[in-house]
């Protein structure tokens, strides 16, 4: 009897944490970068793939440009509205097969993402192999509803995908 109750339980607040494809979407505190700055980021469905791109810093627009795109037609554009996190799909409680552009390298890493319990973190592993052995892991939060007002993100027509 003790092992099943123990059983139900443990079934039971599994499915407390269970996650649905949409839970990433909306807006994020992306990690700092090097220069001290936190970027605000939106997280978008298409298509039943998720994407992201910044339109700001948490400190205000800060109007840098994509200086080191591997593309030379897409260098000197400015870093707001490029979707930098692309094609992550959802499958079993995570986010998996995107890639993820680092505008300070100019290099893109394979991404794969997944949410704390509570729904106020995502942690985004960036690593250079398919498998997410060797990387990085990037930690968003959540922006707190009593501070969404501040923020305007722009519409789908603004965006620019990475080639």
């Amino acid at each position: 009897m003790k092992k099943t109750v123990i059983l139900l339980m443990m079934f039971l607040s599994a499915g407390l944490f269970a996650r649905e494809a949409g839970d990433i979407t909306g807006l994020w505190y992306g990690q700092e970068d090097s220069a001290g700055r936190i970027p605000v980021v939106e997280i978008f469905e298409e298509n039943g793939l998720f994407y992201a791109y910044s339109f700001g810093y948490k400190e205000g627009d800060a109007g840098l440009n994509d200086d080191n795109n591997p593309d030379p037609q897409m260098r000197g554009l400015p870093l707001k509205g490029l979707v930098y996190l692309f094609d992550l799909a959802f499958s079993k409680d995570s986010w998996k097969g995107g890639k993820i552009y680092n505008p300070e390298s100019g290099k893109i890493y394979y991404a794969k993402a997944s949410l704390s319990d509570d729904g106020n973190r995502l942690n985004i592993k960036a690593t250079i192999d398919g498998a997410g052995l060797f990387g990085k892991t990037l930690t968003w939060t959540r922006v707190p509803a009593s501070e969404q007002n501040r923020f305007t993100p722009l519409s789908k027509d603004q965006l620019r995908f990475f080639k």
